[in-house]
């Protein structure tokens, strides 16, 4: 989890262990995705969602705020906090 730019769990929820150390270390975590049908850490394919089987290397992006999962990379852009009320 440390080396990881986001986490991405089977199982699990909001409460998760996977979810909390997450969280406390600032990172994206979406856990407990329906779609993962399949995980093979012996031979790299870490999961097979919608059809498609995603290897160690491959690009997805997750929203740790709607818990979605995009394949690729997404754009992203900084947070706006001008105006905000801190």
């Amino acid at each position: 989890m440390h080396s990881a730019e986001g986490i991405l769990t089977a199982r699990g929820g909001m409460t998760s262990h996977a979810a909390v150390v997450a969280r406390g270390m600032g990172k994206c975590c979406v856990c407990g995705c329906g779609d993962i049908s399949e995980i093979d850490d012996h031979n790299k394919m870490y999961f097979v969602m919608k059809g498609k089987t995603y290897h160690e290397g491959d690009w997805i992006s997750i929203s740790g705020t709607t818990g979605e999962v995009y394949e690729g990379k997404v754009a992203l852009k900084e947070a706006d906090t001008t105006g905000a009320d801190f």
